[in-house]
């Protein structure tokens, strides 16, 4: 399943309006707001159609989804939009996590529970605002790509420590970026292991580089870390390593939608996250230059290049590397 859906859902009572761009969208926020309310209009148009009082509004079909034989009913609805609410404990098992791999659906979770085997973006956690009139609004905010509220913070960002979450391409990139800086690169050698890294690392300046495009179930935690010590902590979270490669125009595309619309080429049934798709959107793109192709495990030195590594700096514009 691929694109960007408007959905519109309501009854004589309550009105929800929210778009969907990816695989995976996270609903969340405190009880009483009407996140459960969306899912039962949903479930009672299922059942009942335009005799439900509820009409729905959107390119694919919205399917509720709950109970025992969950594994059966999401066969029998592909290519839609499943939502699941968070009594269904199934959200949190690893069989659904297999479940979504490969599946040609979107999935709208809302839930507030900590979803270690999904591939979350930060960008796809939302809250409900507004009363009858209900919308979706973003839970963590960027300034480009700076993680959470940034304009509050003094940047640009003078970091001592980078902490990278594993150590692939990106980690040896921004190794090079310390190496030439005076500061230090750490890899927390996991997602999961971040935060603990980070806690660590309670004298010095230090800012999280991570896939934001995998990395929603780990930010909370994280920003409230970064509470604490607000001139201290900063969060960077590029979609991924890979994006911000392609996004410094150091690698010429064959088409500039690849880059600037990937909802209209990032197959659930292929990738699990955007992370996955710029991955083999770089790969493929610098597969016949030998001394670009790009490879995950060890980075072409190419990309630590002066040019290059300087014009994929510039991207992060918020962050000082060095005096």
């Amino acid at each position: 399943m691929i694109g960007r859906y408007h959905v519109r859902v309501n009854n004589n009572r309550n009105s929800y309006s929210f778009e969907l761009v990816r695989n995976i969208t996270v609903l969340r926020g405190l009880s009483g707001r009407g996140k459960t309310t969306l899912f039962e209009m949903i479930h009672e148009h299922n059942r009942f159609g335009k005799n439900s009082g509820v009409s729905i509004s959107c390119d694919k079909k919205l399917y509720a989804l709950g109970g025992d034989n969950w594994e059966e009913e999401l066969a029998a609805h592909p290519g839609e939009i499943i939502v699941i609410d968070e009594d269904s404990q199934f959200i949190r098992s690893k069989d659904f996590a297999r479940a979504v791999r490969g599946s040609d659906n979107y999935y709208l979770l809302i839930t507030r529970n900590y979803l270690a085997d999904l591939p979350i973006s930060v960008d796809e956690i939302y809250e409900l605002t507004g009363a009858k009139n209900k919308k979706f609004k973003r839970v963590y905010q960027d300034l480009d790509r700076m993680y959470d509220r940034p304009s509050e913070r003094n940047l640009p960002f003078a970091p001592d420590v980078i902490v990278t979450e594993d150590s692939k391409a990106g980690y040896q990139f921004f190794c090079h970026i310390a190496q030439q800086s005076g500061m230090k690169c750490i890899s927390a050698s996991g997602k999961t292991k971040v935060f603990r890294k980070v806690c660590e690392l309670q004298n010095e300046n230090v800012i999280v580089i991570a896939d934001g495009a995998a990395f929603g179930a780990e930010i909370d935690e994280l920003v409230k870390q970064q509470q604490l010590r607000p001139q201290k902590l900063a969060i960077y979270l590029p979609e991924s390593f890979e994006w911000l490669v392609l996004s410094s125009g150091v690698v010429d595309l064959s088409d500039e939608k690849l880059l600037a619309m990937p909802e209209l080429f990032a197959d659930s049934t292929q990738y699990m996250s955007y992370e996955q798709y710029f991955t083999e959107l770089l790969s493929d793109e610098t597969r016949k230059i030998a001394y670009m192709k790009y490879r995950k495990e060890k980075l072409a030195d190419y990309y630590v290049q002066e040019q290059v590594s300087g014009q994929i700096k510039k991207q992060m514009k918020w962050i000082q590397f060095g005096a």
